[in-house]
């Protein structure tokens, strides 16, 4: 029986950035050698800029995952980008960012979204940005010109086509946001209730062993 574990998400979700650590935890667990992994992005901005509204709900969302989780709201983040009525929020680049590494490097894909959830949320750095980009790709040992260009392509030609592929995945495991984990057995999929295990990652990571089973399944670095 062949057991993957799907990753849904997107590199600017809040929620996200609170799950970032049952993520990372799954990963570096002997569970990992059990199963294949797959990320799945979705497009949650599109060009766009924030009214004060939405960036208040944000922070109180913001404030919340601190709690919850220790994950951490770095001042430059909270007071600029947040803070910014002209900060541009646009999901597309970081994602093209995140296939370009993956495409480069197999296995990649979470350590540029950490990356870029690190640079965005601790940093306030603009990850909508080329350039902002590159940089994080050049920090995982990604040749930068290489990068450029892999990124591009992506970006114009490929896209699209991933997070239709998202929006199918979302559709048929009954998920209705980000993030969201989802285990399949061959063709049955089940998503995972993650939500009660922020800021227990070793938590989450036995409900990943206790549905994956004893030692089955195949690995694959996707």
């Amino acid at each position: 029986m062949k057991i993957t574990l799907h990753y849904i998400y997107d590199p600017l979700c809040g929620w996200c950035y609170a799950a970032e650590p049952l993520l990372e935890r799954v990963l570096a667990s002997p569970v990992r050698e059990k199963i294949a992994f797959e990320m799945h992005a979705g497009g949650l901005f599109q060009r766009m800029t924030l009214p004060q509204s939405k960036r208040v709900q944000i922070g109180q969302a913001d404030a919340r995952i601190a709690s919850m989780t220790g994950q951490i709201f770095g001042q430059p983040y909270l007071d600029g980008l947040l803070a910014r009525d002209d900060t541009i929020y646009d999901s597309l680049p970081p994602i093209a960012a995140i296939l370009a590494v993956g495409a480069i490097s197999t296995g990649s894909e979470s350590a540029m979204l950490q990356a870029i959830q690190y640079a965005h949320y601790r940093e306030g750095r603009a990850v909508v940005q080329e350039d902002v980009l590159a940089d994080l790709a050049q920090s995982l040992q990604i040749e930068p010109a290489l990068f450029i260009r892999t990124y591009h392509d992506i970006l114009n030609d490929n896209i699209q086509a991933h997070l239709d592929s998202t929006l199918t995945l979302m559709h048929y495991a009954g998920a209705q946001g980000f993030p969201a984990f989802v285990i399949q057995k061959d063709d049955v999929l089940e998503k995972l209730q993650h939500e009660r295990y922020y800021g227990d990652a070793a938590g989450f990571t036995a409900l990943v062993e206790e549905k994956v089973g004893p030692d089955q399944g195949g690995r694959s670095s996707r």
